[in-house]
């Protein structure tokens, strides 16, 4: 059995890359810090594929939690196949309002958390000849997003890491790729809409807008994104990697 390792795997978009993993047969690590969380996330999902999904407690920014839940892993005589970098943190504010804590904890889960990912479980697959690595990073990485500047700026140099991590990484066996997502349903976004919603337009009105100028005129689904994850990581994409693939409904050529 494939084993994946998802980070934020309790969230929207996560919980939902999990569930496609499991779906075709992985087992997965749902890796997070909060149990209470992933028991939510996956209360509802069928018992069989339920099976496939675990709680793996990780802290993407320290090296130490890293290191364990490879070492488990190993341990067990098992070797990871897919690694996905979904965990982020996100904190409305302008480059000349967001304060430096919340600067600094965005890079460290967003940005150095992933690169900790790569570093680790890259060097795992390495030592067996084969993986796949799929960060999720955004498509504010290439527009920039004025009150959201920590969020937009870690995404951007996720995509740098990716590059940098497939050149290294694809002459061991390891493919780096990422998917960068529109506007998905989530609450994240719905915040964003209620953040943007003044001077007398309703959070119906902003999110309207925004479809307005999607040419599929639909926000993404958590499912378009895990399916995209999902194929990144299978045999079906052998020969790809370093690619950004941007799973935006058009907007970004719009």
């Amino acid at each position: 059995m494939s084993i994946a390792i998802v980070t934020g795997g309790s969230g929207t978009i996560g919980s939902v890359i999990c569930t496609a993993l499991a779906s075709r047969g992985d087992r997965v690590l749902c890796a997070d810090i909060d149990q209470a969380a992933f028991a939510a996330a996956f209360a509802e999902t069928p018992t069989a594929l339920r099976a496939n999904i675990e709680f793996a407690s990780l802290d993407v920014t320290q090296p130490s939690s890293w290191a364990a839940i490879c070492e488990g892993i190993v341990d067990a005589g098992d070797c990871i196949d897919t690694l996905v970098n979904a965990a982020f943190t996100a904190k409305l504010g302008a480059i000349d309002t967001l304060d430096h804590d919340a600067w600094r904890r965005c890079f460290d889960v967003t940005l150095h958390g992933a690169a900790l990912g790569v570093h680790t479980v890259g060097k795992h697959m390495a030592s067996h000849g084969s993986g796949a690595i799929v960060n999720i990073a955004s498509v504010v990485a290439h527009s920039g997003a004025p009150m959201n500047a920590g969020y937009a700026t870690a995404k951007a140099a996720l995509l740098g890491l990716t590059r940098t991590a497939a050149a290294r990484l694809g002459r061991k066996g390891v493919r780096v790729t990422a998917i960068s997502p529109g506007w998905v349903e989530s609450p994240a976004v719905q915040g964003l809409f209620k953040a943007q919603a003044r001077a007398g337009r309703t959070e119906e009105q902003v999110r309207q807008a925004f479809v307005s100028a999607i040419p599929l005129q639909r926000l993404a689904e958590p499912q378009d994104i895990a399916e995209t994850v999902a194929f990144l990581s299978s045999d079906a994409a052998r020969y790809i990697t370093g690619i950004e693939l941007t799973v935006d409904g058009g907007l970004s050529v719009a």
